[in-house]
């Protein structure tokens, strides 16, 4: 009798769970479905952006190498018009990257002014330091034959202060630019400061050296006759 008691009470306990189930179905049934069929159209719609942004960024790709080709091929005005299309479509980095193309391409055919505007645009543009500090070397480089050695300083200044691999470029710059500007004491503490820095390109410390040697030791202090002035004793130096 008691296994038929307890049966009994499993099924009425099944029987009520069922309803349970049944009711809370009738109730929030519908709010579920709507739930999640959110999710579904959620994923589905992510897994197609996603799937549409991989097919952009690799149309991208292909038009940016195939522009690049173009200027390869000496066809100059063709890749002009190319890069200067793809600065204004596609993810963030291509337009960078097309801005900066578009900007040698037209250094290439003598237009400086554009091309430094070009990469001054660029350098703003970029999120990636390398590709920013690339951008701006590459202005200084133009910046150096157009203007003149205060405003490439001051454009060279932020590179330098960035301590990266290129600022040891910009320093190298400025130094050679400093020395035709009849500023020596500038290139010679600029190429000093190159010559030590150990973690520079081992090229760059080579060309320091041999510029250095050219412009030369600071001068020997002169007294008011002319004369070399005497090294002070050890009693004046203290």
């Amino acid at each position: 009798m008691t296994n038929e008691t307890d049966s009994f009470v499993q099924e009425v306990d099944e029987s009520l769970r069922q309803d349970r189930v049944l009711q809370f179905f009738k109730k929030y049934g519908l709010w579920f479905a709507g739930a999640l069929a959110v999710i579904v159209i959620g994923v589905g719609g992510w897994q197609a952006w996603n799937t549409s942004q991989i097919s952009a960024a690799r149309a991208h790709a292909e038009d940016y190498a195939a522009a690049q080709e173009l200027a390869r091929a000496g066809n100059m005005d063709e890749a002009k018009v190319a890069f200067e299309r793809l600065t204004s479509e596609g993810p963030r980095t291509y337009r960078v990257m097309a801005q900066l193309e578009h900007a040698a391409v037209l250094e290439a055919q003598g237009d400086l002014e554009g091309a430094l505007a070009g990469f001054d645009r660029a350098a703003e543009q970029a999120n990636d330091p390398i590709m920013r500090q690339t951008a701006q070397l590459r202005a200084a480089y133009i910046a150096a034959e157009t203007q003149d050695l205060a405003a490439l300083q001051t454009r060279l200044q932020p590179l330098i202060d960035s301590e990266g691999r290129l600022s040891y470029l910009a320093r190298e710059l400025l130094a050679i630019e400093a020395w035709e500007a009849g500023n020596l004491d500038l290139a010679r503490e600029t190429l000093e400061n190159l010559t030590l820095a150990f973690d520079a390109p081992e090229a760059v410390r080579q060309r320091a050296q041999v510029a250095l040697s050219v412009v030369g030791p600071a001068p020997t202090p002169t007294s008011a006759d002319g004369a070399n002035a005497p090294a002070p004793s050890e009693g004046e130096t203290k």
